[in-house]
């Protein structure tokens, strides 16, 4: 991902961060974006889930069917970008080329492995934005900073992304247009929309 599709993400981001604003009944901070997170990494986990053969039919609801892989990860980069701006920061930039997992014989590979870094990398993500906004304590060793947290977690998305053959920036802009769609359509029927 490159820096300009990076800012261009972060703008696109804050955007419908401001629009979601008036739909939730309570003000939401990094903290609840990391909860979207889980939200959406179960979407995201679906998906791979099935193009490996998983039945996971009790976890799929008729009315609002999960199958878009590409969809699912800008979903999921909508939520890493959220809890950085709603926690104050940018994220760091991730690496063009992060290197990925190291494997030993025998180990998981492909998307079920680089969904497993990307599990791991949010889960740091989220747990530095509870220190950050107050709900954790901090641990012991070296937790990184929000900043740093989203930008490891954007590149665990990128691997995943080029692994499952999703233009990433291309899924989030598609997703940020259905989202501004959503948001006029509902501001136009309720009289709610960004303050």
């Amino acid at each position: 991902m490159t820096g300009e599709a990076l800012g261009r993400m972060l703008s696109q981001a804050r955007s419908l961060r401001a629009g979601f604003a008036a739909t939730a009944p309570e003000p939401w901070d990094g903290t609840t974006a990391a909860a979207e997170l889980a939200v959406q990494l179960g979407h995201l986990a679906q998906c791979i889930g099935r193009r490996h053969g998983l039945d996971l039919s009790q976890f799929e609801d008729p009315a609002r069917p999960i199958t878009d892989t590409g969809d699912e990860l800008a979903d999921v980069v909508l939520a890493v970008l959220s809890i950085a701006v709603l926690s104050g920061s940018e994220p760091s930039a991730p690496p063009e080329a992060p290197g990925g997992p190291r494997r030993v014989p025998g180990a998981l590979a492909g998307d079920g492995a680089l969904l497993i870094v990307l599990v791991i990398a949010v889960g740091r993500l989220a747990e530095s934005a509870m220190v950050a906004g107050g709900y954790r304590h901090r641990p012991s060793g070296d937790m990184p900073a929000v900043a740093e947290a989203a930008g490891t977690a954007l590149a665990a998305a990128g691997q995943l992304a080029a692994a499952t053959g999703v233009d990433l920036p291309a899924a989030f802009d598609a997703m940020t247009a259905d989202a501004a769609g959503f948001l006029a359509a509902r501001s136009a029927r309720t009289g709610d929309g960004p303050a």
